[in-house]
């Protein structure tokens, strides 16, 4: 046989024999087929992640929007606009930045944006308020594209009594409730369970089927290594991948039922999810949707994210803070007042030229709060080199859409408004959208990129799902990606 054909031939065998694994250990057949491509994969394809981070109640332009030098979109400030709300990002991630304004999605009179803006379907039905309609939002639309199961985090994200309207931020079908406790989200990804005990010692499924295919590779490995040494340097791909599962055999831990990830043979510090396990001890689910809790639960859920991340436990990850209309007192950050009406709800002053930085500067620093929180813990994480990718950074691999349900606070915009308060050009007030990160090498970065008519929002998110590697050609009714953004 030749030399090609050793190695089709090697690579066709190992993955019937982990498809036919797969299926007898109880997947079904389209994620025996994914396991047994994953099971092959090149090498030398990056790894690519997807981050959700969603900020209640739009933004006040005059310290949100950066300020572009010289009419070069390549060059601009984070830090120069007012309070600053993107700024903490400006130092050690606007090299990995892109601010998209001009887009819209579904108008929506208020905050029910929060139904509508991830899907671009219509907020209202026949007249009325639509959250039973299926839609698929932005982060499960890539889940689902790439044949996994995205983790799903929220801190206080619905009201305690329940999720109503105000708090249907994510869809896959149904609205999805997020998981509210920082500790049960860790242990289940993790596998440590060390918040919750097994019920009635029930085995699990995915661990079983993983520890499976890894014993039955350690056979592969070594009949099919020998058909490989005579193969030239071109074709040593599968023998590396070979030599990884090896790796991964060998690796601690990896068959015991609280096995890290691939790419993690530890976990990093975690102290805001240490230091909520001290807290909650005793406490009952309330707790995980007190006001007062809000802080500690929001750092840790972060901290469950930048793990995911970073150790692969999931490459797709959404965290939603608070729902919409959420009135919780800001004061433990310094802006006194309920977010949703006090300081939201401020008006927008002055003019373009000459903006009233002072009038909203206490929603302004509570805007930035959530930007100081997503830097601190978990972009701080992901700026390290990547376990799966050491040659990169996990931030290079992966994709932080930040955004919000609505433009301008007080106005409630879902598309692109100017702000004029007087005879005088007004501020210009834009749908929040953020990227942060490179998606392993798919996204061009570092650009303001501004559309004088809007586009659907819809046109970002196909964009942002091509990028992540999905074929797809259409994404909420959309079929035109922002190519701008596409490397």
């Amino acid at each position: 046989m030749s030399s090609n054909g050793s190695i089709l031939g090697a690579a066709s065998k190992l993955k019937r024999r982990v498809f036919l694994k797969a299926l007898a250990l109880g997947a079904t057949a389209p994620v025996a087929a994914r396991l047994a491509s994953e099971a092959l994969a090149q090498t030398g394809e990056r790894p690519k992640r997807f981050m959700l981070y969603y900020i209640p109640h739009g933004m006040p332009p005059e310290h949100f929007n950066p300020v572009v030098q010289g009419g070069d979109p390549g060059s601009f400030s984070l830090s120069q606009s007012g309070v600053s709300i993107l700024g903490p990002l400006e130092e050690r991630f606007k090299s990995v930045v892109n601010v998209l304004q001009g887009f819209k999605y579904p108008a929506a009179a208020t905050h029910e944006g929060i139904l509508s803006f991830l899907s671009n379907m219509e907020t209202f039905k026949d007249g009325a308020t639509d959250q039973t309609t299926p839609r698929t939002t932005i982060e499960h639309f890539i889940a689902n594209g790439l044949g996994v199961k995205p983790l799903a985090l929220g801190a206080c994200a619905h009201r305690p009594w329940g999720l109503d309207h105000d708090g249907k931020l994510m869809w896959d079908g149904e609205a999805i409730v997020p998981e509210k406790n920082p500790l049960v989200a860790f242990d289940k990804i993790s596998g440590s369970g060390t918040s919750t005990p097994p019920s009635s010692g029930a085995p699990n499924a995915e661990q079983e089927l993983t520890n499976a295919l890894l014993t039955f590779t350690e056979g592969e490995i070594s009949a099919l290594r020998s058909e490989l040494n005579a193969l030239t340097s071109e074709q040593t791909k599968l023998t590396t991948h070979l030599e990884a599962i090896a790796a991964l055999k060998a690796a601690p831990g990896s068959n015991g039922p609280g096995a890290m990830p691939v790419s993690c043979t530890a976990a990093p510090s975690l102290p805001a999810l240490d230091a909520l396990r001290t807290m909650a001890q005793g406490q009952s689910d309330e707790f995980f949707l007190r006001e007062d809790s809000f802080p500690a639960l929001l750092a840790a859920q972060l901290e469950v994210a930048a793990y995911a991340l970073q150790c692969n436990a999931a490459r797709v990850v959404a965290v939603q803070p608070m729902y919409a209309n959420c009135d919780f007192d800001f004061k433990f950050m310094g802006s006194p007042g309920s977010h949703h009406n006090a300081l939201s709800h401020t008006g927008p002053q002055g003019s373009r030229a000459n903006p009233n930085y002072e009038a909203r500067k206490p929603f302004a620093n509570a805007q930035r709060w959530f930007i100081e929180q997503l830097v601190e813990h978990t972009l701080s994480y992901l700026d390290v080199p990547d376990p799966a990718d050491p040659s990169h950074k996990v931030i290079d691999n992966t994709i932080v859409l930040l955004c919000s349900e609505i433009g301008e606070g007080a106005w409630h915009t879902s598309e692109t408004r100017e702000l004029q308060t007087s005879g005088d050009p007004g501020m210009m007030s834009y749908v929040p959208l953020v990227t942060i990160g490179g998606g392993g090498g798919a996204l061009k970065t570092q650009q303001v990129i501004t559309y004088p008519t809007d586009r659907p929002c819809a046109d970002l998110f196909l964009a942002l799902s091509q990028a992540m590697g999905l074929s797809t050609t259409s994404f909420g009714g959309s079929t035109t990606p922002v190519q701008e953004i596409l490397a």
